[in-house]
């Protein structure tokens, strides 16, 4: 057991997945927010509504499909397994992500009482303003707690690259196990990990939650 965790290649392999899960992850969020904001408006503001209604209706039918399955079929099906499967798991992962977010985003922002935005209205604010200074921050703590169970799920979803043959952290537990004929203490290692990600995705919200949104 001592072996693994002097090991060399252990180290280089629990590292080189930890790079994939984290650029899958950040883009894939980055993504996912991108996407879920422009759909969220196109519905609020009615806009577009020819292009909203097929798009929307993609994202949302998609999201009824495991990760897994979706993230298989965009690589081997759509891609036939010619792009690169870090790009493939970002895209998949993203659009997948994004479904949830539409949601969330359109029923916090609808739930804000729209006399608060007429108000801001009559004493001269712009529309613009009063999204920006009234209606945000409160849809945002709103759906803080929602948004940031959904980055965690985001996150905990990475662990399907390996599934397109991407080194990420379960796939290095696996060449671990391999070497060393060892499972649990790679396990370990690596639901450590995991833990400390999830609790840092919680800690980074947050804080762009006050720098953002909150107001004294």
């Amino acid at each position: 057991m001592i072996d693994i965790l002097l090991s060399h290649d252990t180290w280089h392999l629990i590292l080189g997945g930890l790079r994939t899960t984290m650029i899958i992850f950040l883009f894939a969020a980055i993504l996912s927010v991108i996407l879920g904001i422009f759909l969220s408006y196109l519905k609020i503001s009615h806009k577009w509504m020819w292009f909203y209604k097929p798009l929307s209706w993609f994202v949302m039918t998609i999201h009824d499909v495991p990760s897994v399955a979706l993230m298989m079929f965009f690589y081997y099906v759509i891609f036939a397994g010619e792009m690169n499967g870090i790009i493939v798991s970002i895209i998949a992962l993203g659009v997948y992500t994004s479904g949830t977010l539409t949601k969330l985003f359109t029923v916090h922002i609808l739930h804000i009482d729209r006399g608060q935005i007429e108000a801001g209205l009559s004493l001269g604010l712009t529309s613009r303003q009063c999204y920006r200074h009234i209606v945000m921050p409160q849809a945002a703590k709103s759906m803080l707690p929602i948004f940031i169970g959904d980055m965690k799920a985001l996150l905990r979803a990475t662990s399907y690259a390996g599934y397109i043959a991407q080194k990420d952290l379960i796939k290095a537990v696996d060449a671990i196990r391999v070497q060393h004929y060892d499972t649990f203490l790679p396990l370990i290692i690596v639901s450590i990990l995991y833990l400390v990600l999830s609790w840092l995705i919680t800690v980074l919200i947050n804080h762009l939650y006050v720098k953002f949104f909150k107001y004294d």
